[in-house]
């Protein structure tokens, strides 16, 4: 979400910000439109105070059959389709479950009717031909929980973005899949894709967020209730959180009023920190129930490394004397072979040791015949 994926059509200036009357006529028009294609439509809940809109952003999921009749795809209506239904003259094509970007001509007078002629005018004379557009993006959803998922983050504005800068504090990644423990070189772990259960999780009420948000400072306010947020110790960039583009201002507003807010918090020494965030992610792990599958993902990583530092080539040359690259590649095989796999092998080797590994090496060296 976010406007200007356009951008290439003829001058930034093509894709005026749209006043809230604006803004609401389009989507009121366009709504409906959308919905006689798929079975399933929403557009997330705008920021609270915003002044007017870069874009208008549509999550929708099931085709309908009708529409499907030139699809492209199970998840798609074809983008043609689409184009020729919100009556777009130009479109960015994604297909499956991502967001393409179409671009919709405003008629000449149309803001008139709302009260904004003279923006209207000014928007069009700072273009070659006179021509605008809105930006109006679909994003196409896989199933319902995706839809239910992009639809929460995207809500509200930054909101998503704020809590997830939240969560990168105690070492964890929250996005529109979810939230999931990083542990680098290791796999992503997905701790749940259930909202309702991390607010519960970071503290923050769902049935205050639901009920929805007046002004920018109650969204703040909300985000602050976590059990996790400390002003004091609270970072804004460095390992795990990513450069968030400037026109974020919701985003950007939220870290100001955040750095307002350390006097009031006791500072905290680095290693006070370090042993707050390892008690948050291991807490988070016992609470979603994926302590075991982390700790044996480590188990198993630690002997796949031990086993290649033992079990290479090098090593099994040294072992059966020199010989070609070929006939060592061989020996490992057969090894391999008789134990199960690297897998095997590995377990052969914390369990027995290097000497017996060593001495399987040399059994099948001389299964195999080869000459010195």
């Amino acid at each position: 979400m976010g406007g200007s994926a356009l951008h290439f059509l003829q001058h930034e200036h093509a894709f005026p910000r749209m006043p809230i009357p604006v803004y609401r006529n389009l989507k009121s028009r366009l709504y409906p439109v959308i919905q006689g294609l798929y079975s399933h439509v929403i557009v997330p809940i705008e920021a609270p105070e915003k002044k007017d809109y870069g874009d208008l952003d549509f999550l929708v999921y099931s085709p309908k059959t009708d529409a499907l009749r030139h699809g492209d795809a199970k998840i798609n209506v074809s983008h043609d389709s689409v184009k020729d239904a919100i009556g777009a003259r130009h479109f960015i094509p994604a297909d499956g479950n991502r967001t393409s970007n179409f671009a919709v001509p405003v008629s000449k007078g149309e803001w008139a009717t709302l009260g904004y002629e003279d923006e209207e005018e000014a928007n069009r004379k700072k273009v070659e031909d006179g021509e605008i557009y809105y930006q109006v993006d679909v994003h196409v959803c896989a199933d319902k929980a995706e839809w239910d998922r992009i639809f929460f983050f995207n809500s509200y504005g930054d909101l998503g973005m704020i809590m997830g800068l939240v969560a990168a504090n105690i070492g964890l990644h929250l996005g529109s899949k979810g939230l999931q423990y990083s542990h680098p070189p290791h796999r992503r772990i997905d701790l749940s894709d259930n909202f309702e259960e991390i607010a519960e999780f970071f503290g923050w009420s769902m049935e205050t967020r639901n009920a929805g948000f007046a002004t920018r400072q109650q969204v703040f306010d909300w985000v602050t209730t976590s059990r996790f947020f400390d002003a004091s110790r609270f970072r804004t960039q460095g390992e795990g959180i990513r450069k968030v583009k400037p026109q974020r201002t919701m985003y950007s507003d939220f870290v100001e009023w955040v750095g307002g807010l350390r006097d009031t918090f006791t500072s905290l020494t680095d290693e006070e920190k370090k042993q707050i965030v390892e008690s948050a992610r291991a807490e988070a792990l016992e609470h979603f129930g994926k302590r075991e599958e982390v700790e044996s993902m480590v188990r198993n990583f630690e002997a796949r490394k031990r086993m290649k530092d033992v079990f290479n080539g090098v090593s099994v040359k040294s072992w059966i004397g020199a010989h070609q690259w070929q006939d060592v590649k061989s020996v490992m095989d057969r090894v391999r072979e008789q134990h199960g796999g690297d897998e095997g092998v590995s377990t052969l080797l914390d369990t027995e040791g290097e000497g017996i590994l060593q001495q399987r090496v040399l059994e099948a060296f001389r299964e195999l015949k080869i000459d010195k």
